[in-house]
């Protein structure tokens, strides 16, 4: 942003926490995160999101993130194949419909939410020029009330009638593993209750990023995030 003056600035947001969930061989009704110290765990690839936040989840519970132990080496589309072959593994992350189907099939037992651990971050988040929101700012509120819409209708149904309607995005995932999707990331609420991106979850995200060692400069929220129409829209809609 440095220099520019019509620079893209955060406008919103979809989710607030990180959607992986720890998956492990065993069930461990009693989970612990400094169980981990020492085991070989398939955490996502080096500098992704996931990675980070799992790092920064363990190294806050004392668990050492700073051997091969800690494995980033695999890509993100091949961690639930490597963790089917390869039995040295103990844990690794997925995201749903994924965890759930996988546990569906006997595979593996969810033992944890990253997200849940960390607490809330700005995991997705919608941006657009500066220029752009000043031109559109209808178009830009009418995204974020469709958003809302979505939450609502998700709050407002079963999981079993959710899973109906996203089905067709999902193809080869079972309805039941859908409805359980649903249940977990509203359990630990995933999706964002408002679309204003707090700077409290914005410098947490930060902290995460640092942590990991790939923030060499911090960003500042006043300038990074514009949550005027977030709070336009609210206000209209009376959720102040």
């Amino acid at each position: 942003m440095e220099g520019q003056r019509d620079y893209p600035v955060i406008f919103g947001q979809l989710t607030m926490r990180d959607g992986s969930f720890l998956v492990g061989r065993n069930p461990e009704p009693d989970f612990d995160w400094a169980n981990l110290e020492g085991k070989h765990i398939l955490a996502g690839r080096a500098g992704g999101v996931p990675a980070m936040t799992l790092q920064w989840v363990l190294n806050n519970h004392g668990v050492s993130t700073d051997s091969k132990n800690f494995d980033t080496s695999v890509a993100f589309d091949a961690m639930v194949g490597t963790f089917d072959t390869d039995k040295s593994i103990s844990y690794t992350t997925m995201f749903e419909p994924t965890a759930s189907e996988y546990v569906a099939l006997g595979k593996g037992y969810i033992v944890a939410s990253v997200g849940e651990a960390s607490g809330e971050v700005p995991y997705t988040a919608f941006s657009a020029q500066k220029s752009w929101l000043k031109d559109n700012n209808a178009t830009a509120k009418a995204f974020l009330r469709a958003v809302l819409k979505g939450y609502k209708f998700m709050t407002e149904n079963t999981p079993e009638v959710v899973a109906k309607d996203l089905a067709k995005s999902f193809p080869g995932i079972s309805e039941t593993s859908i409805a359980a999707s649903v249940k977990s990331y509203l359990k630990i609420n995933a999706w964002a209750t408002s679309p204003v991106l707090s700077q409290e979850a914005f410098e947490r995200l930060q902290d995460i990023m640092e942590n990991a060692g790939t923030l060499s400069t911090r960003a500042d929220y006043k300038l990074a995030v514009d949550n005027t129409i977030a709070n336009e829209l609210i206000a209209e809609l009376g959720m102040n």
